[in-house]
């Protein structure tokens, strides 16, 4: 499993952030940081821990890239070995048990691309609609629901796992032309 973190000034949430990953119950993981520039102590931040943490990577961009162009740069480290992967923004955090319920359910389906999961925005849930609890949808029931109900189910990237072959097997994962990319790939897997 690799967990990448795209960052751009970040600093005032990124330690919570990378803590969360450090609080997983699911322990096969590798982490990177990629830090895009940042003008507020983001990329030192990452370099304490990746100093600390030998599964922690911080990589500093040599130039600043556009949101989008450090999302795919950040996907271009993940592990050849990891079968899952997943994007954690530097200004969230993940629940412990976020990876190990993701993993669990990817494994037990091995069908399935992408395991979503609910997201809290304070305290509200978000990326509700679907009957609770519902484990598997099919992406044909997936597209009707959004085009027939305006269901939003996919979140943010940070709320998706994706499986790592399907951000291998595109060059550039996300479409850089357009805004809501993290959508658009979701339709597309």
């Amino acid at each position: 499993m690799s967990i990448v973190t795209p960052v751009y000034n970040n600093a005032q949430h990124l330690q919570e952030c990378i803590e969360s990953v450090l609080a997983q119950t699911y322990t096969n993981w590798d982490y990177t940081i990629v830090d895009n520039c940042s003008s507020d102590g983001s990329a030192e931040i990452a370099r304490r821990f990746a100093e600390k943490y030998p599964r922690i990577r911080a990589i500093e961009n040599k130039r600043f890239l556009r949101a989008l162009e450090n999302h795919n740069a950040a996907l271009r480290y993940i592990s050849p070995a990891s079968t899952y992967c997943k994007v954690v923004f530097g200004d969230d955090w993940i629940f412990p048990e976020c990876l190990e319920k993701m993993v669990s359910l990817a494994e037990k389906h091995p069908s399935v691309g992408i395991v979503g999961a609910y997201a809290l925005e304070g305290t509200q849930v978000r990326w509700t609609g679907l009957p609770y609890p519902t484990h598997i949808i099919s992406g044909r029931e997936i597209c009707r629901e959004h085009l027939l109900r305006d269901l939003f189910v996919f979140g943010s990237a940070n709320s998706v796992l994706y499986r790592a072959d399907l951000v291998r097997g595109r060059d550039l994962f996300y479409n850089e032309a357009h805004m809501n990319a993290d959508d658009e790939v979701c339709f597309e897997l």
